[in-house]
């Protein structure tokens, strides 16, 4: 009988890397600019591309909190199984339909279909990172995970949160296409992922560093 035995992280890692690589490239193709124009058409055809050019920013910007988020789960872990792996991949699946839904919302401005296939692969995409986060903790996370439980907490946490973020998006979405106010600013509200996926993991480290501080001033009078 085989005897189950760890899979390699590394090519996890790999596939990963790639995959949101190619994720991120195919984001730029959608833009267009017409070739051989003057000055002053260059920068009206610039302005014409503004809101793809928004999309694509904004979406891009998504795609780096995601591999930034996944990228401290897999620094967490001493191994990976087949389920994890499972997870993984459906989390890249997800991934991998964010540049089309980038056009297929920016083609569409003025429907809400769209909007909300684009805010609900954003949500799925959270669901599978959820998932991973889930399974790892605590059999599969290293010496670094000190409080498994502690770690599920605050990470599930964040990813609530992130998912209201994306909620809040979807709904101002549709209250803008409904409203006819088809500008896009809605899809701004995305980019406060980054407070959740970025900013927010370094506040705990800076107060505990600010409540340790005075202990270790203290101490060394003493």
């Amino acid at each position: 009988m085989l005897e189950p035995v760890a899979l390699p992280k590394a090519r996890l890692e790999a596939i990963t890397d790639g995959m949101f690589a190619v994720t991120m490239t195919l984001l730029v193709l959608d833009l267009r600019l017409p070739g051989n124009l003057m000055e002053g058409e260059l920068w009206r055809a610039l302005v014409a591309q503004a809101t793809a050019i928004d999309d694509y920013v904004i979406s891009f910007v998504v795609l780096c909190v995601f591999w930034i988020g996944h990228l401290r789960l897999l620094r967490r872990l001493e191994s990976i199984d087949t389920a994890f792996t499972s997870y993984n991949l459906a989390f890249l699946l997800f991934t991998t339909f964010v540049p089309i839904l980038t056009a297929f919302a920016g083609h569409n401005p003025g429907r809400t279909a769209p909007a909300v296939l684009y805010g609900a692969n954003l949500i799925a995409i959270l669901g599978a990172e959820m998932t991973m986060w889930r399974h790892a903790l605590p059999p599969l996370v290293n010496s670094s995970v000190t409080d498994a439980e502690g770690a599920w907490r605050l990470v599930r946490r964040k990813l609530l949160i992130a998912m209201c973020v994306v909620l809040v998006g979807m709904v101002l979405a549709i209250v803008e296409i409904r409203a006819g106010f088809n500008a896009g600013f809605a899809s701004y509200t995305y980019l406060l992922l980054v407070v959740v996926g970025v900013v927010h993991p370094a506040v705990p480290r800076a107060r505990a560093a600010a409540r340790t501080k005075p202990a270790r001033v203290s101490a060394s009078r003493e």
